[in-house]
């Protein structure tokens, strides 16, 4: 019976500890550390039958021996001070992106795990993908040659939500190269195997943000049937039809702020250029105010022989031959949680617990995914080109 430990109990964690399940192999949440671990615990979910509640990490850890593996499900501003708490225990460890949040956390991260003896699973779901496991396989195939450029877009068909709920706090997230970008620029990395050299980047705020107060609430708000971004709206014109009837208790949730509200520093376009160590460019672009049929989410790579394209949101991979008239359509069937992904990190984390098998994902991943999203932050606040490299000193 593997024994699975967890810092955090948030919705993404708890359907990962959950969805560990899927391959049938013993395993059980012995303990959880979270501040709310007593509101946790009186909602006796029998998952957490086993369970027992820490009120912090630290006490937690303190019977570290009686674990397996631990994951990681915190706010991002603190995924990098729990992983350091972590670090002394060598077990393997469960982390969710991005790893880090300032150019400070991101050298202390690499410092700490450089010759971590255990297996870490970075939470990258889209370099584990089918889609992106069948790309990569072409790419080594030669099928279209070596890759030269990237072309990326990520069209965020639920954007807002970065805005209306707790993401919109930049000092909690680090800001949205860093919540999306970060996934991206891992799958181009390893669809490349290859690192980032130069990065510069731009953003925007052009829809969102505005003069209403930070702090309003769509259900407070007098222009909640008319607002396109609020819950009555949004649901009339079927962006959120799952329910069968629209009741305010459900509609309105306790964190819906007003998307227009002033005080937002998250940008809602951005776009990115990197080159690589070996020469390779890529360009990214992300956008945030994208809507329904509209959002894709995939890559063009262009090799001399010929173009590999692949969406994800169609489920989708086009080879494009440039030696003959030719398209060759893969279509991929099923409809999974991060399209996939999510089932071959669990599987990886489960390894890692039982055989201490390495993972697909590791940390120097999730660091350098980190790194590059870091510079290219400076990079769009500062008008300039960057090196992706470690810094030697940087303050918080």
């Amino acid at each position: 019976m593997v024994r699975v430990g967890i810092i955090g109990y948030g919705r993404r964690i708890a359907h990962m500890a959950k969805e560990l399940a899927i391959f049938g192999i013993p395993y059980r949440v012995t303990a959880i550390a979270d501040p709310q671990a007593a509101d946790i615990q009186a909602a006796n979910d029998p998952f957490l039958a086993h369970t027992r509640f820490y009120a912090s990490a630290d006490e937690m850890l303190a019977s570290a021996d009686e674990l397996d593996g631990i994951m990681i499900g915190v706010r991002c501003n603190l995924h990098t001070e729990m992983a350091l708490k972590v670090a002394p225990t060598q077990l393997p460890l469960f982390l969710e992106k991005p790893v880090s949040i300032t150019l400070a956390e991101v050298r202390q991260l690499a410092e700490a795990f450089q010759a971590y003896p255990a297996p870490t699973v970075v939470s990258f779901p889209l370099r584990l993908s089918p889609i992106a496991q069948k790309a990569r396989e072409i790419v080594e195939s030669g099928q279209v040659g070596s890759i030269e450029q990237v072309v990326a877009f990520n069209d965020v068909g639920y954007g807002s939500v970065y805005f209306r709920s707790w993401y919109r706090n930049y000092e909690l997230n680090g800001g949205l190269f860093l919540q999306k970008f970060t996934h991206d620029v891992d799958y181009i990395n390893y669809l490349l195997d290859a690192r980032p050299r130069l990065v510069s980047a731009m953003k925007a705020q052009r829809v969102y943000g505005g003069d209403k107060p930070f702090d309003l609430q769509c259900r407070e708000c007098s222009e909640r049937e008319t607002c396109p971004e609020s819950p009555f709206v949004r649901f009339r014109n079927g962006y959120e039809g799952t329910r069968v009837q629209f009741s305010e208790e459900q509609g309105y949730g306790a964190r819906e702020y007003c998307v227009f509200s002033q005080g937002i520093e998250l940008q809602d376009m951005g776009s990115c250029l990197l080159e690589y160590e070996n020469g390779v460019q890529a360009s990214y672009t992300q956008n945030f105010f994208t809507r329904y049929r509209a959002a894709r989410r995939g890559a063009r790579l262009y090799g001399y022989r010929g173009t590999i394209e692949f969406d994800w949101y169609q489920n989708r991979i086009k080879v494009f031959s440039h030696t003959s008239p030719v398209v060759e359509t893969i279509d991929f069937s099923g409809d999974m949680p991060h399209f996939g992904g999510d089932r071959e990190l669990c599987y990886d984390f489960l390894m890692a617990m039982r055989d201490r098998r390495p993972s697909r994902s590791p940390m120097a991943a999730g660091i350098l995914s980190a790194l590059t999203c870091l510079w290219a932050r400076e990079a769009a606040n500062n008008m300039q080109v960057y090196e992706v490299r470690m810094p030697e000193a940087v303050s918080a």
